[in-house]
């Protein structure tokens, strides 16, 4: 991380606008990760689809990404993951939920997992998520993780599109709020730190500020929300999710003491909770 501090110290000296260019491509590229033999079960056992898409609502540019289907009938469940991450990490909850009678679908977002592309963020994830729920107009439920379920509440919001159930697990709060700690990790100074919201305005046609859950929330169109914590969360400061769920008393609330903020979507006691949900 010095190192990462020295170069952005030293690129913006020379110009704040190339400091946080800089910054918005390094901050933009998910981190390189393997896959285990059972993830690759887990592929194996899937419809698998190759999706076309623009990278965007306002480009041309073409991107695949790929899609996955378990399961032949049922109620259909639209699972996201976050940053990093992939459809196949969700291994144990497409089991229960096909096992309780579901159809689960699910995609990687650009640049993750199977899809293609090298870099991607918040706005491009949200494009996708909006054509995914464009092509399926019979979803019954969504189920975000971090990065996954800030997404997910965002596209909702924005959108005139109804789900029966939202559920998300150890979100990500607010992306402005990502960026300020991201900020800090890197030592940005103030003149590169004010420069960025408006190269995000300029070049993917959107207002960082706006992307907020505690902004957007009341604009979801949803029967219900249940929000999964962890309070051994790393990640996620289990402080504003508690915050999270003060601020909004409509939403159901469910803190478990687990192993933080990747097991959550394996632990039991989640699992068993986000059925029973489900059913109701």
């Amino acid at each position: 991380m010095k190192k990462y501090r020295l170069a952005f110290s030293l690129i913006a000296r020379i110009s704040p606008r190339m400091a946080a260019k800089t910054f918005l491509h390094f901050f933009s590229k998910p981190p390189k990760r393997a896959f285990r033999h059972y993830h690759l079960q887990l592929r194996e056992a899937a419809q698998e689809n190759n999706i076309p898409l623009t990278a965007y609502a306002f480009s041309k540019q073409q991107i695949s990404v790929k899609t996955y289907t378990w399961g032949n009938s049922g109620k259909k469940i639209l699972l996201l993951h976050g940053w990093g991450g992939s459809a196949l990490d969700f291994g144990h909850l497409v089991d229960i939920l096909v096992g309780n009678g579901y159809q689960v679908i699910s995609f990687d977002q650009p640049a993750h997992g199977f899809s293609t592309g090298k870099n991607s963020n918040l706005i491009q994830w949200m494009h996708v998520i909006r054509a995914f729920l464009e092509q399926h107009r019979d979803i019954y439920g969504i189920i975000g993780h971090s990065f996954g379920g800030l997404a997910a509440t965002l596209t909702l919001a924005r959108e005139q599109v109804h789900i029966s159930k939202l559920i998300i697990m150890a979100a990500s709060i607010s992306a402005p709020a990502i960026f300020d700690d991201a900020y800090d990790q890197m030592g940005l100074n103030k003149k590169v730190r004010k420069v960025i919201p408006g190269i995000v305005q300029e070049t993917l046609k959107d207002d960082l500020s706006t992307m907020d859950m505690h902004q957007q929330f009341r604009s979801v169109k949803t029967d219900g929300v249940l929000f999964i914590y962890d309070e051994n969360d790393e990640i996620i400061p289990p402080t504003q999710s508690a915050f999270f769920l003060q601020q909004h008393p409509e939403v159901e609330g469910f803190k478990i003491r687990g192993e933080g903020h990747y097991r959550i979507i394996r632990d039991k006691q989640v699992l068993n909770k986000i059925v029973d949900y489900l059913h109701q």
